[in-house]
């Protein structure tokens, strides 16, 4: 496949999306089964908590973290992931004419999945802390009837009915709820196809970005024009813009996804008070502020993260 795409306009756009939907290209050799994360740079905290929950609900998948460049995973931190089981993957390597600021964005999630040899592949954001073992949905028969597990978006963004997307890609405005892409469950060799469509949007984001929210509407949009079954999982709650609960269908909390706030960061005194968020650099203080006092009232385990934060710390003195 043709990765990149030359000069992009909505003149050409729908021509190169109905050229590429249009091949057929041929997995590599894949097999396995484990868990992707992108994490690196900022994210490392994040992502570092999300590991610690796994490995504490008693994931025994392989964990691979997945980064762009060298300098976004210091010794400290591979220092800290080392006793649970984690291997690290640098996606600069699988592309190295694409420039590492847009690697560590959005697009960086399809070069992971695209790049990793896993075949039944669970992906979570460096932001998405499981509420237990959450590897049993590769087990579902959901998954081994369809290949593809999706969870809803709250809310409608971008693919609205006048949105310009439809136009580019062919496709017509269905109704259907938004994709949330911080969780995400595939098997990669049936749906390579899919994948690599989502992959080359990607790819292409300087343009496609335009149009539809991040990595997230193009797994909706590929899978919906090469007409592809999927799995939508129940509807989510939003919890005062901190996080989004995702569910099961068997009712049972599934994943908390920080979404809108700021990340988890190394923790530092403020005051009479530990602060472990990031200061959101676009955000008032007054807002900072309520983030960091609503995260302790809705996510769920906070103790935990902040303890596992505290430890992270100490990995920075540490030889």
């Amino acid at each position: 496949m043709n990765v990149a795409a030359p000069s992009l306009t909505v003149e050409n756009a729908r021509d190169y999306f109905e050229q590429v939907a249009g091949e057929v290209p041929a997995a590599p050799a894949l097999e396995g089964t484990g868990i992707v994360i992108c994490a690196g740079g900022p994210f490392i905290p994040s992502a570092y908590i999300v590991v610690r929950l796994l490995r504490r609900f008693g994931t025994s998948l392989p964990i691979e973290i997945w980064y762009a460049g060298q300098d976004e995973i210091p010794d400290w931190a591979r220092r800290a992931y080392a006793p649970f089981d984690v291997t690290f993957h640098d996606a600069a390597e699988f592309y190295p004419k694409r420039p590492l600021d847009e690697l560590r964005g959005w697009p960086i999630k399809t070069a992971a999945l695209m790049s990793s040899k896993l075949r039944h592949t669970l992906f979570l954001d460096a932001d998405c802390f499981p509420l237990r073992n959450p590897e049993f949905l590769l087990s579902t028969d959901e998954y081994r009837n369809i290949g593809a597990l999706f969870w809803p978006h709250m809310k409608r963004q971008f693919l609205t009915e006048d949105a310009t997307i439809w136009r580019l890609t062919g496709l017509d405005y269905q109704g259907d709820s938004e994709f949330e892409s911080g969780i995400l469950a595939i098997d990669k060799l049936r749906c390579w196809r899919e994948l690599s469509l989502t992959h080359w949007i990607n790819a292409n984001s300087s343009f496609w970005y335009k149009h539809v929210l991040g990595d997230k509407d193009t797994f909706y949009l590929s899978w919906r024009k090469l007409g592809t079954r999927y799995f939508l999982g129940p509807p989510c709650r939003r919890y005062k813009a901190v996080i989004t609960r995702h569910f099961w269908t068997d009712g049972l909390p599934l994943v908390d996804h920080r979404e809108g706030t700021s990340k988890y960061a190394l923790p530092q005194r403020k005051g009479p008070v530990r602060v472990y968020l990031a200061p959101h650099k676009h955000r008032r203080l007054s807002h900072n502020i309520y983030n960091e006092i609503m995260q302790r009232l809705f996510v769920r385990n906070f103790s935990l993260h902040a303890r596992y934060l505290r430890e992270l710390s100490k990995c920075l003195t540490e030889k």
